[in-house]
């Protein structure tokens, strides 16, 4: 045998040897060459091969001529061994060796099994199995230990057990209904007797295991003798347990619910009650707090509540939600009371709003788009129809009074576009000087147009406020331009005067001569008023620079110098 050979020799749970290959995986009942002995190779060599009966006697069958024996065969390789070995022993004393086979001679049919050829040989193996009455119940080790030690016609199948286990499934994927049937009866007697032995022992609760179990069942004929294989056996306790934890999780949902049931009328009692609850003086009105209640009334503080043997599986979350509920059913109770008294109220209510709308819109107070709440509260103070609103739900009668101010403002907005279009079609220029004609002309100007015939005087004054307010913005903007660009002007003239008269031009003493170096130039021309001009030229010191040195600038080739202090980036 090689220590280098990777196959390695195992045996299974039944005690039969197989043999795997450690690299690859692969497994098989023969055994490997690599493995075979010197003996064994000469045997294999003439077909020949050893095994053991079940009791572990060592024979040698020939599975080409169907032929078994106890002692070695007699082959060529072994008798040059034994020539060379025997050089004392005289013909005399040797035995003979048909009487040596005689007395050694063993009658079991097993070892005198005649080979028959395959479809036959598999016929006789599942009628062996129906005769033993094999079931589902049977393992295929046990078919090897039980039959193979016992009926010849296990061996009449060639010598491959994975063809014995193919043909022992398929006598199992081809038994009738009513084997099935019976099997599933026998299965069921079995599930059923198991069950009740199992209610015969009070130690297995809802959540013993199946190790504990085992202890207490050891010596249970039905788990002792039974063939049933032990997975079985413990997924029938297992469903046995899951029926004891439910039946215990059922009748602690029960007691749960009358202990909930209980607990929601002692609270009741207390929250509800004239002297604790909403109809009493209590100061936690409308309704008891929770941590009122929890100091007075709930748990180990409250004597009452402890007496309650059921209220021992509740836990504070169950009282608090329980709580809750109570709570919820006092705010829809107020929230239903609410709705009751709006509904009566809300045709009430509808009747003085509409009444103050009348009022607001009366002839008498006329609500304008800039009118104020004090301009016309006088007026209406006293009125019925502003008082039947007060402590009304709903719009107060300042909002509706609001309400009315804004549609006001809306259509004098509409009124005052519609205007502006009027005066640019009439090509209207403003008299800055005359602001009072400029409104005169304005107004005539609507009033030739028909869609200011109903406009009266106040709202037509109130327009052309609007227009004016516009227009003086306008006003304000284009000057703050104007500004803005002759700042800009100024600005760009000293920039001019700093390129001209820096470092290489010295500046001219007088003005007069100034002017023949800078009015050639833009921003000369571009700022017209001559006074800032020459006051920016007085302005101008090119020595200021010299009051600070400069830093020095590395030189950038991507920027091109315009002057002493100017450059652009590219």
């Amino acid at each position: 045998m090689s220590s280098e050979s990777l196959w390695k020799e195992a045996k299974d749970t039944s005690g039969r040897i197989y043999y795997y290959n450690a690299k690859t995986g692969e497994s098989k009942w023969e055994k490997p060459r690599e493995l075979l002995s010197e003996q064994e190779l000469i045997l294999a060599k003439h077909g020949w091969k050893s095994s053991k009966t079940s009791d572990g006697k060592l024979y040698y069958y020939n599975a080409q001529t169907k032929t078994s024996r106890w002692e070695l065969p007699d082959l060529p390789e072994f008798k040059k061994e034994v020539k060379k070995e025997d050089t004392t022993i005289t013909p005399e004393d040797k035995e003979p060796a048909h009487e040596t086979a005689d007395r050694y001679a063993n009658p079991s049919q097993i070892l005198h099994t005649s080979k028959k050829p395959k479809e036959e040989a598999a016929k006789e193996f599942i009628q062996m199995l129906k005769d033993n009455q094999v079931d589902s119940i049977w393992s295929f080790s046990r078919i090897i230990s039980e039959l193979g030690s016992r009926d010849p016609r296990y061996w009449m199948v060639e010598d491959d057990p994975l063809y014995r286990q193919q043909l022992f499934e398929e006598y199992f994927t081809s038994r009738s209904e009513e084997q099935l049937l019976k099997e599933r009866m026998e299965t069921s007697k079995f599930n059923e007797a198991f069950w009740k032995m199992l209610k015969t022992k009070p130690q297995i609760q809802y959540y013993t295991r199946w190790s504990t179990a085992k202890r207490l069942i050891a010596n249970e004929p039905i788990y002792k003798h039974s063939v049933v294989k032990e997975s079985a056996k413990k997924q029938r306790f297992l469903e046995y347990v899951a029926n004891l934890r439910e039946e215990h999780e059922k009748s602690q949902r029960q007691l749960k619910s009358q202990a909930l049931k209980e607990l929601q009328d002692y609270l009741e009692n207390i929250l509800l009650s004239s002297d604790t609850g909403t109809n009493g003086n209590n100061t936690d009105f409308p309704l008891m707090k929770w941590q009122s209640l929890a100091n007075n009334y709930l748990f180990e503080k409250n004597k009452r509540y402890m007496a309650n043997k059921h209220f021992k599986i509740l836990t504070h979350e169950d009282v608090l939600q329980v709580y809750m509920d109570i709570a919820k059913k006092v705010e829809k109770n107020l929230e239903d009371k609410l709705a009751a008294l709006q509904k009566v109220n809300y045709t009430k209510d509808r009747v003085a709003r509409d009444g103050f709308k009348e009022l607001l819109r009366s002839p008498d107070i006329k609500i304008r788009a800039n009118s104020k709440w004090h301009d016309i509260y006088p007026l209406i103070k006293n009125d019925p129809r502003f008082l039947q609103m007060l402590g009304t739900s709903g719009s107060s009668p300042l909002d509706l009074f609001l309400d009315v101010v804004e549609e006001k403002s809306i259509t004098v907005a509409a009124q005052r576009s519609i205007a502006q279009n009027v005066l640019i079609e009439k090509s209207f220029q403003w008299d800055e000087s005359d602001v009072n004609n400029s409104r005169q002309t304005i107004k005539g100007h609507l009033r030739d147009n028909e869609q200011f015939t109903n406009v009266d005087d106040y709202d037509m004054d109130l327009i052309i406020d609007q227009l004016e307010q516009l227009q003086g913005e306008k006003q304000r903007k284009q000057k703050l331009l104007e500004q803005r660009a002759f700042e800009e002007k100024k600005h760009f003239f000293k920039l001019m005067l700093r390129r001209i008269y820096g470092v290489v031009k010295p500046k001219p003493e007088t003005w007069e001569a100034a002017l023949k170096d800078i009015q050639h130039t833009r921003e000369y021309r571009e700022l017209t008023d001559e006074y800032v001009k020459r006051q920016l030229f007085d302005e101008f010191n090119p020595e200021i620079p010299h009051a600070r040195p400069r830093p020095s600038v590395p030189y950038n080739p991507k920027k091109r110098p315009l002057g002493p202090d100017i450059e652009l980036d590219y």
